[in-house]
């Protein structure tokens, strides 16, 4: 701690407070990542504090706050079971998100459930309207389902005129596409399209999901605010059984953005760059702190190439596996003068690290998690930490002391109760109050929570349309004449992200292998059977992966998992972006494939 310490400060000394940044994680607790932001923000003296809801939901935090002023779930899943049709977008649940999963399996079963996604996942086996839409024309097809809802006289007049604005230029927006080219664009037949609609907007009450599926694309905000679009144009907002949904990539994504992990607005989400907030913040902290926004972080990958960015602090992310680019974050690892990073396993980024600080899992700590329905739930201790490990809390406690503040050991109760006085959503959160099944935030300062968003008003007074046009991803058209196949992400039930924790369990011998999904006529052209070894190559780089050849996905089109290093899948993935949120786009990346070449290829895969 007294190298770093020395480390940090000198580097502030001679560069600024700007050439250092924090990445926060979203699988630490709400105390955990609002005392990390303190420490930069605070103690550093710099905005470069982010987390990895920048690439899941970031997205989806600037489209709802743009349309509905905040950024977060409407509804919570036991509303399942007062709606009469759900819509599924860019979301695998049963794989991905299991728990929630299996509700709205159960509920596809026997109910109106249309699945939007370019792969046919097990939901969309279920599903009244399948519509399998090529990767990277979200905006599209939501285009399309808005347009015929339009067109068959299908809106909520009554809830337009009450609760929203801009809908007339909207209306026109909409109504001069033209159905026939987004057709061709989407790759979905129009009137499969014009049924689903249909569907959604009959229904008495419809509920939205959506996943990274949605997120992880240049138009990703974009595609949320239509979204958005589509609750509001048919009223279904503000009560039970209705409402838009977001399903979380990790299980403190939530949390993370609540607390402050992000460049440009603190704790509570106000806006750093406001002079009124930034006083508020001032003085809440007792220190100067700067009043303008700090690095994304693939701004903070950029800075560090281009050295600007001198030092790093990781906490529990493990960006070189999981980050898009590969190549080009390990090249901004390599340029810094320190990299911190506080971990369970010795990681990938950890590997790059110059001080790995050993951390404690959930189980050996306490804090709080705010899931995806904004429910703000208790884990408590039940181990003591190993010996030569500390909770990351403690961590970051412990240099705010070495370098100089205040700051008391980590003790999550204590935090919880500064976050509450910061929060005005969690101005009535208590330790003691949370009981076994927590609370959903707003929670009121008379501990009254809050299940369902927007019954009566939006945060911004009146719900907002917002207008999208879908614009082709740079990634196709910049490499899609040399690389003629789109490589979409997927994650599987066995493992969870880059597998640093699932490979370390009996999963592993379960999903042994990243594999490769490729359609029976793209395995044909290529002479590649089951099993194969494929070579996929991207403007970025080339991996080798086991073939599976399935009709799941559609010619031209391919998916495979990250969970494995061996395979690195990120060395393909693209460094472009969400153009408002720097959400990267996992979802679309142009590659080529061949069979491999070499005996030894399928055997290093065994």
């Amino acid at each position: 701690m007294g190298f770093i310490a020395e480390k940090l400060t000198d580097i502030k000394a001679k560069h600024g407070a700007d050439a250092i940044a924090g990445i926060s994680s979203a699988r630490c607790t709400n105390e955990e990542n609002y005392i990390m932001q303190k420490f930069i923000r605070t103690v550093i003296g710099t905005n470069n504090i982010d987390s990895c809801a920048r690439v899941c939901h970031s997205p989806t935090a600037l489209g709802m706050q743009r349309t509905f002023g905040t950024g977060a779930a409407t509804n919570s899943i036991i509303d399942l079971k007062y709606t009469n049709a759900i819509m599924v977008i860019g979301a695998n649940p049963t794989e991905g998100h299991p728990v929630t999963g299996a509700k709205l399996k159960q509920f596809a079963m026997k109910g109106t459930c249309i699945v939007i996604d370019p792969r046919r996942t097990e939901l969309a086996n279920y599903a009244t309207y399948h519509l399998q839409l090529k990767p990277g024309t979200n905006v599209a097809l939501l285009n399309m389902m808005l347009y015929f809802i339009m067109q068959e006289g299908l809106e909520d007049k009554q809830f337009i005129e009450a609760r929203t604005e801009g809908y007339e230029s909207f209306k026109q927006h909409v109504l001069s596409m033209d159905m026939n080219e987004l057709q061709e664009v989407t790759g979905v037949d129009k009137e499969l399209v014009r049924k689903a609609a249909i569907a959604y907007a009959s229904a008495p009450n419809a509920m939205s999901f959506h996943g990274l599926g949605v997120t992880e694309h240049s138009q990703g905000t974009y595609t949320v605010m239509l979204i958005a679009d589509l609750a509001m144009i048919t009223g279904n907002i503000g009560r039970r059984g209705v409402g838009v949904n977001p399903l979380r990539g990790q299980n403190n994504v939530q949390g993370a953005a609540d607390m402050g992990c992000q460049p440009h607005q603190g704790a509570g989400y106000f806006d750093v760059t406001n002079p009124e907030y930034h006083h508020k913040y001032e003085e809440f902290y007792g220190v100067k702190l700067p009043d303008y926004a700090g690095l994304k972080i693939p701004q903070m990958y950029d800075a560090a190439i281009e050295g600007k960015l001198k030092a790093l602090w990781l906490m529990g992310e493990d960006n070189v596996q999981t980050d898009p680019n590969t190549n080009h974050v390990m090249k901004a690892m390599s340029n810094l003068d320190l990299l911190v990073v506080q971990e369970l396993f010795m990681t990938e980024t950890a590997k790059m690290a110059d001080v790995v600080l050993p951390a404690s899992s959930f189980l050996e700590k306490s804090g709080t998690f705010t899931n995806g329905e904004r429910r703000i739930q208790k884990v408590q201790q039940v181990v003591k930490p190993l010996t030569g490990t500390k909770p990351d809390g403690q961590i970051i406690a412990e240099i705010m002391q070495r370098m100089g503040a205040d700051e008391p050991d980590y003790d999550a109760e204590h935090l919880l109760k500064e976050i509450s006085q910061i929060v005005p959503f969690f101005a009535g959160v208590k330790w003691n109050e949370l009981g076994d099944n927590g609370k959903q935030w707003p929670v009121l300062a008379d501990g009254s929570d809050t299940e369902i968003l927007h019954t009566e008003s939006f945060k911004l007074g009146r719900g907002v349309f917002q207008k999208a046009t879908w614009k082709e991803t740079t990634e196709l058209t910049d490499n899609k004449k040399d690389f003629p196949y789109i490589l979409t992400t997927n994650r599987e039930l066995e493992h969870y992200n880059c597998g640093t924790m699932t490979r370390r369990t009996g999963n592993a011998d379960i999903l042994t292998v990243d594999t490769l999904m490729i359609n029976p006529s793209d395995a044909v052209k290529h002479f590649i059977e089951e099993g194969d070894m494929v070579c996929i190559e991207s403007a970025r780089g080339k991996i080798d992966v086991k073939a599976r050849i399935t009709d799941e996905v559609k010619p031209g089109i391919l998916s495979s998992t990250f969970h494995y290093p061996e395979v690195s899948m990120n060395i393909l993935t693209s460094s472009v972006t969400d153009a408002d949120a720097l959400c990267p786009e996992y979802k679309v990346c142009a590659v080529r494939i061949r069979k491999s070449k070499g005996k030894y290829k399928l055997e290093s895969a065994q």
